[in-house]
């Protein structure tokens, strides 16, 4: 068996906005004109950072409906779970952007407490309750939707029905297009559902393309898919039956 992070669920992780701008190859230019969603963004401090500069950038997360002293505790546990098996696969990941697993620590952590503290100060202002597949969004209320470390990564949590639903809500709740990264599992292989995905007859109607961006921790992690949406194609009554929102 290949070795990898072994994870019970999805682990509240954070990571900054100078992440963020590296995996989805995000511009000063674009930053200002956009209206981003960061999908399941759970503790990464991406949203606090970039209102911070002026950006319009809204999380969405189904932990928001807890307080932020449970956030907060869960946080550190997940931490500590992932920090403790780390040695054992290092070799899986790359050891260029943080220097070793001390300083990797000391980013997730400084991640987390930052989204916390604005969390703490702005609520569901910024950070939006919402559990995907399903949201309470407006169509096209965003112009792109970014999922961090979410799908593709957990395929082993997360089916490929949910990944298509998923997928699909963000294209409707945002005007141009969705970014996903990164498109490999925990064993730095490309996941299962990317030719799925690209092939599937729903969503593949939209523009897929896979991009290298100027990331890479988890080994061959240095990709990301984008979904480009064309004019009215959300009309088309499969999209509406596909979605299943029953």
């Amino acid at each position: 068996m290949d070795k990898q992070l072994i994870l019970k669920d999805i682990v509240l992780v954070g990571r900054t906005f100078d992440e963020y701008s590296r995996m989805f190859d995000l511009t000063d230019e674009l930053l200002k004109k956009e209206i981003i969603l960061d999908a399941a963004s759970g503790v990464s401090s991406f949203c606090a950072q970039a209102r911070a500069r002026g950006y319009n950038v809204t999380a969405s997360d189904k932990i928001y409906t807890s307080d932020p002293s449970e956030i907060e505790k869960k946080c550190a546990e997940d931490l500590d779970v992932v920090m403790k098996q780390l040695p054992g696969v290092a070799d899986l990941y790359l050891w260029n952007y943080f220097k070793d697993i001390n300083a990797l620590k000391k980013n997730r952590e400084k991640a987390y407490r930052s989204f916390i503290e604005d969390f703490k100060k702005y609520g569901t202002g910024r950070y939006v309750p919402a559990e995907f597949p399903v949201t309470n969004f407006h169509n096209d209320q965003f112009t792109i939707a970014l999922a961090s470390h979410f799908l593709f990564l957990y395929e082993d949590h997360l089916d490929y029905d949910f990944h298509k639903k998923t997928i699909l809500e963000l294209l409707r709740i945002n005007s141009k297009e969705l970014r996903i990264f990164p498109i490999v599992n925990f064993k730095g292989k490309r996941s299962m559902f990317v030719e799925r995905v690209i092939h599937d007859e729903d969503i593949g109607r939209f523009q897929i393309s896979i991009k290298r961006v100027s990331y890479e921790f988890i080994r061959n992690g240095n990709e990301m898919m984008v979904i480009k949406k064309k004019s009215g194609i959300l009309e088309n009554d499969n999209y509406a039956a596909c979605q299943n929102r029953d």
